[in-house]
């Protein structure tokens, strides 16, 4: 994907929230550190979710581009024909390692998994011919009189770019998923069986000893798909909200190994979430479901948690 601009190409206008952040100071990080500032969750919460300070603008990109293009790939053009000082990241590029999770026109997904033909929207027009504000968008306006979105011949539209929501701002699109992380460690996202290895009537390890069933399998199978790409956290009203919630990411991790037959710790699993920052802090809006890359209908699947909490 080339650049430059030439006349017979189509063009994407990428429209990046960006921030820089500022150089921490002695007095700044004294502060932090103060004994009357209040407690964090036990599962991270508002220290861990410290909003950094910096310099915050918006800057726009047009750039030549394909309807079949990704965001991502957008990104990797400007990043290496036109600004080099812009941050974004990724690893895989194939919807796999979820490290490129941001918010496209407002919605959490993935860059590499976003098309340009799917995300780019006509920018509709500040105000009408006789100079007033508009309040409807470009979709509003169906009679052939109205004015239409200011899009060039041969441009696709605009695409806003912003970092993922609910985490603080590292630079530019780049968010910092530790708290998620965290919050996933404390869970202990591990197998934990009895350690105790069967044998065989000749004294050999049985190694057919955690063998399942399919619908053994099939509880927890799909649920060990989620890539902790923090989509599903960025979604959520109640985590982005600032609040001391373990989050849905921290939940389906949770789900999986209660749901699997091998593990051992199920009771001690459903007491670590059954606190009022884990499961009693959902509020079943389910936003965490619209867009998980990898198909997980994470809203019901914490429901079924919530019911198998609650009647154990």
């Amino acid at each position: 994907m080339s650049g430059g601009l030439e006349n017979d190409m189509t063009t994407v206008t990428l429209r990046v929230h960006r921030f820089t952040p500022r150089a921490e100071r002695e007095r700044d990080r004294a502060r932090a550190g103060s004994p009357f500032a209040r407690k964090s969750s036990p599962f991270g919460g508002d220290s861990a979710r410290r909003r950094p300070r910096g310099k915050q603008w918006v800057q726009e990109y047009t750039i030549a581009a394909r309807p079949e293009d990704t965001v991502l790939d957008c990104l990797l053009t400007i990043k290496r024909t036109v600004d080099p000082t812009l941050a974004f990241r990724y690893s895989c590029g194939h919807g796999m390692c979820g490290s490129d999770a941001v918010a496209i026109n407002g919605a959490p997904t993935l860059l590499c998994t976003a098309t340009v033909a799917d995300w780019a929207k006509p920018e509709a027009s500040a105000t009408d011919e006789e100079g007033f504000r508009r309040t409807g968008g470009v979709d509003d306006a169906d009679d052939t009189d109205a004015p239409s979105g200011d899009v060039p011949d041969g441009s696709l539209g605009v695409i806003e770019l912003a970092a993922l929501p609910g985490f603080p701002v590292q630079r530019d699109l780049i968010a910092d998923i530790d708290p998620m992380l965290e919050q996933i460690r404390k869970l202990k996202p591990y197998l934990q069986a009895d350690g105790v290895l069967a044998t065989t009537d000749e004294g050999k390890v049985d190694v057919f000893e955690y063998l399942q069933h399919p619908d053994q399998l099939a509880r927890y199978e799909l649920l060990s798909n989620c890539i902790a790409c923090g989509v599903c956290e960025g979604s959520c009203p109640v985590f982005a909200g600032g609040e001391a919630f373990i989050g849905p990411a921290a939940l389906i991790t949770a789900s999986r190994f209660i749901n699997d037959s091998r593990d051992t710790q199920a009771a001690e699993r459903m007491d670590a979430i059954d606190t009022a920052d884990g499961i009693a802090a959902c509020q079943s809006v389910r936003a965490c479901t619209r867009e998980c890359p990898r198909g997980i209908d994470v809203g019901e699947e914490i429901w079924q948690l919530i019911a198998q909490v609650k009647e154990r």
